[in-house]
């Protein structure tokens, strides 16, 4: 059981090494500026030539002052992909997979996925399906991606249906978390991460909700040290419902706590409405549906909101146009669907999801599901909102 309350000192160059808690874990480096710990990992592999993988903007930030490093010991390409969701399609994958192939990838190339969780996401796909597998490695720069994405080594793209569609599990050699790339992340994109760490405090580990409730401000203002233990913090949240279920297939499918309705979310904005901020909505909405269904409570509802709306931040208009019959039919298509109907992690009590179905996952009828729905967007616009814009 963690601790909280214990304040770990962050100097720069101090390193922790943590489990993704896989059967095979990947080694998970973790601190503030720890640049110079990154070749010496690199040299206790062999690597014939590494492939460095970045947006233009965040190579501009951080990334081309290690790329030179790297190319100054290992023959290094430079490939840039599109930012955020453009990557994440068919299309920049197969033009990836066979730019790698004409360019003389092997089983003993690395693949390094510097950035985001999509940066991550399209790299981790690629190393995946090359020659049925070769190494890669994350070095996120981003709140959702230290605290997150990196830890549940899931690869995918997009379909013409949905969000994540198309993808396998593929662990990476090791991950890279420094703090240091934080500094410039703007507080949106910070709060994409932070809400995640609140979800894992509603779905199994309340007493990180204290520690919330104590560190969080909805402007985000931390030092480099306060922030750098927030991410510790949170990635220590996710990691203590990994130990139970890394596959995140039975028990860790409450890490999916309001992302039915946050990818249908997602879906339907195309990229102007971030994972983080979809989520935030899904997880108020499925409060909602919980206190429809008689298990959650008024004060249970308004702790969600608490925290997302005034501690995070997180408060911005309902997304214009999107409509309660549009939503219904972008989450019937969401790659949870294991039936006819939708199905939901659905807390039972802040801290415990309900498990009536024996798999985490709670089948509520359409109607219902509608109901709240158009209850949630009409308090949230003035408006009823069922019928399709």
């Amino acid at each position: 059981m963690v601790d909280y309350n214990i304040t770990q000192e962050w100097t720069p160059g101090k390193m922790v090494e943590l489990s993704t808690e896989l059967e095979k874990p990947s080694p998970f480096y973790f601190g503030y500026d720890i640049k110079e710990h990154f070749l010496k990992e690199l040299s206790k592999h062999e690597i014939d030539k590494i492939f460095f993988f970045c947006e233009q903007n965040m190579f501009g930030l951080y990334g081309e002052e290690l790329f030179h490093e790297l190319n100054s010991e290992y023959k290094c390409l430079l490939e840039m992909v599109p930012p955020g969701e453009k990557s994440k399609y068919f299309s920049v994958l197969e033009q990836v997979c066979e730019t790698l192939v004409t360019e003389g990838v092997s089983k003993k190339s690395l693949l390094i996925a510097f950035g985001g969780g999509t940066v991550g996401n399209i790299v981790g796909l690629v190393a995946g399906l090359i020659y049925r597998g070769i190494h890669f490695v994350e070095v996120s720069t981003t709140m959702t991606g230290i605290t997150d994405s990196t830890l549940s080594n899931k690869q995918a793209v997009n379909g013409l249906s949905g969000k994540n569609h198309f993808g396998l599990y593929h662990s990476p050699l090791f991950i890279w978390a420094d703090t240091k790339y934080l500094k410039t992340e703007p507080p949106f994109s910070k709060r994409c991460g932070i809400i995640e760490g609140i979800k894992n405090g509603f779905i199994a580990e309340p007493t990180f909700l204290d520690y919330l409730e104590k560190t969080l401000n909805p402007q985000l203002d931390f030092s480099q040290q306060q922030l750098t233990d927030l991410a510790y913090k949170i990635i220590l949240s996710k990691l203590e419902i990994l130990k139970k279920d890394p596959t995140e297939k039975h028990y860790g499918i409450i890490l999916e706590y309001g992302h039915t309705f946050g990818h249908g979310l997602e879906w339907l904005l195309k990229g102007k409405l971030s994972h983080g901020e979809a989520v935030s909505y899904g997880m108020k909405i499925v409060a909602e549906l919980g206190q429809e269904l008689g298990f959650m409570s008024q004060e249970d509802v308004d702790l969600h909101h608490h925290f997302i709306d005034d501690k995070l931040g997180f408060n911005n208009p309902w997304p214009e146009h999107v409509t309660t019959d549009l939503l219904m039919k972008a989450m019937i298509a969401d790659n949870k669907k294991t039936g006819d109907e939708l199905r939901f992690v659905m807390l039972e009590k802040i801290g415990q999801c309900y498990n009536p179905e024996g798999d985490y996952l709670m089948t509520v009828d359409n109607k219902t599901v509608e109901k709240v729905l158009d209850n949630y967007i009409k308090k949230a616009t003035g408006k009823v909102a069922l019928a399709t814009a």
